[in-house]
């Protein structure tokens, strides 16, 4: 039974890790809005909080913008949360 030690040792800061990544997903977009497209990139995820590039569209917003490094950061929480949006 000595496996239960190492796993128990890193299921800790790997479980604290992800929770700071939701956490930092959560601050950074706006997770109860609407999604945002564009027609290079296609779905990009929920609105950015703070950013003035959006162009609403209707039911979606346009990203007129030319920063994608928060939608390359959390691109697995942004397409989980497409996928749960049904887009």
């Amino acid at each position: 039974m000595k496996t239960k030690k190492p796993f128990k040792i890193l299921s800790m800061p790997c479980g604290i890790l992800a929770a700071m990544y939701l956490a930092a997903f959560i601050t950074q977009f706006e997770v109860l809005g609407s999604p945002a497209r564009n027609n290079t990139h296609g779905w990009l995820g929920p609105v950015l909080r703070g950013d003035s590039h959006y162009v609403d569209i209707g039911k979606v917003y346009y990203y007129e913008g030319t920063d994608y490094r928060s939608y390359q950061v959390f691109k697995p929480l942004c397409k989980t949360w497409l996928w749960v949006n049904g887009v």
